[in-house]
């Protein structure tokens, strides 16, 4: 269930957590969990948590804290490209972006992570092709063992 969340409702549950105890990375990945990846930011949940810790309760933003996160989808299609095998964790180091924004981004240039890949969500014409012609080859490959006798 995603929903979009306003910011002053997200700074009320930072403050609510802080108050019941939590951890920043707690509430980070149960506000992600709850309303969806990029809903909260660790490192921005860290910094009202210290905040709160020093006894300002207000949740009056500073302006500019913080650059805005700027993911060039082109670049990212590029990245998991040339590597399907890298993690999240590494595309977001490379583009200096939390690893959650990358999921986000993943999923709007259609591609799921699925066995630690980043991969299309349907495969294309070539890709079934292929996966026929080797599979195809396999089972020649078992039948022609079995029938010699091995």
């Amino acid at each position: 269930m995603e929903m979009m969340l306003g910011k002053k409702q997200i700074q009320v549950i930072f403050l609510f957590k802080f108050k019941m105890g939590h951890k920043a990375v707690e509430t980070t990945r149960n506000i992600s969990n709850t309303f969806g990846p990029g809903t909260a930011n660790e490192c921005t949940v860290q910094w009202w948590f210290k905040k709160f810790h020093k006894g300002d309760k207000s949740l009056e933003d500073e302006e500019h804290r913080g650059r805005p996160s700027q993911v060039d989808n082109d670049q990212l299609r590029a990245i998991t490209k040339a590597d399907p095998l890298t993690t999240t964790g590494e595309v977001a180091e490379k583009l200096s972006i939390d690893r959650s924004m990358v999921i986000w981004h993943l999923k709007q240039i259609g591609k799921v992570k699925k066995l630690y890949k980043c991969v299309p969500y349907e495969l294309s014409e070539n890709q079934k092709n292929c996966h026929f012609e080797v599979s195809s080859s396999l089972i020649l490959c078992n039948n022609n063992h079995f029938s010699i006798g091995l």
